[in-house]
């Protein structure tokens, strides 16, 4: 149960607590309409008097470029920094360059334009969350091998181990799915109504198939190990011999 914990945990640390400046992530994130709009508002506010362009078709141009693959790999370094950001693992203000707004508006006029400063602050709750979940983690992994040396020691019949090792991938399986899919999904961005809070459930959705996949694969092969216990116990019970003594006749009365 304990290893079940750790690996579970460290899932949703993978899913939710690991900023990275990869593409597919970064166009996950972007998929929040909110997020990809503030980000938008912000280069268009900057770069349209620069560009004489209208700020409003500017910022509509700048949320399509965040829709395709090309546009999110632009923007994948100040989106993790972001991320990061919010969650506590980084201090300093996330800034889109001048060169970067280069790339996403696809004009060399803004090259020499001052950093644009992303309004993201840490949000302390995350952040614990962040914190106690990597705790909860080590903790559990370290009480996991030290019950299964235990056992070791012990030496417990085969069943039992069997038994254990259902329970405990049962109870992976379905850790897996509440901490790796429901937890960013609905309860992570509950803990504040801002906008970034909008990128933990598409990171959700992102990782929604291998976490699925894990999660069903786990409680299938608790399944199976559960059947093939009970079916051994089962042909234990048929084969051993009863005990001949318990059906003698007495004849005393007779005598």
């Amino acid at each position: 149960m304990f290893l079940a914990v750790a690996a579970s945990s460290f899932w949703l640390t993978r899913v939710a607590f690991t900023p990275t400046s990869d593409t597919d992530t970064a166009r996950a994130i972007l998929g929040d309409e909110e997020i990809r709009s503030e980000i938008a508002a912000l280069i268009a506010g900057a770069d349209a008097p620069v560009l004489n362009q209208s700020p409003a078709q500017l910022k509509e141009y700048i949320e399509q470029i965040a829709t395709i693959p090309a546009g999110a790999a632009v923007m994948a370094d100040f989106v993790g920094e972001a991320h990061a950001r919010m969650i506590g693992e980084r201090d300093e203000p996330v800034r889109i360059t001048g060169p970067q707004q280069v790339l996403i508006v696809r004009d060399e006029t803004v090259a020499l334009q001052q950093p644009v400063t992303l309004p993201v602050r840490e949000l302390g709750s995350i952040a614990l969350v962040n914190g106690l979940v990597g705790w909860i983690s080590l903790i559990s992994l370290l009480l996991g091998v030290l019950s299964l040396v235990v056992g070791m020691i012990l030496r417990p019949e085969r069943g039992e181990s069997t038994l254990a090792l259902g329970v405990g991938l049962a109870s992976l399986g379905v850790l897996l799915i509440i901490l790796g899919y429901l937890v960013p999904l609905a309860l992570l961005p509950a803990f504040s109504g801002t906008t970034w809070t909008g990128a933990f459930p598409r990171l959700a959705n992102h990782w929604r198939t291998v976490t699925l996949v894990m999660g069903v694969v786990s409680i299938a092969l608790a399944g199976l190990v559960m059947f093939g216990t009970t079916s051994l116990r089962q042909r234990r019970q048929w084969s051993t011999p009863l005990a001949v003594g318990r059906y003698r006749e007495d004849h005393s009365w007779s005598r």
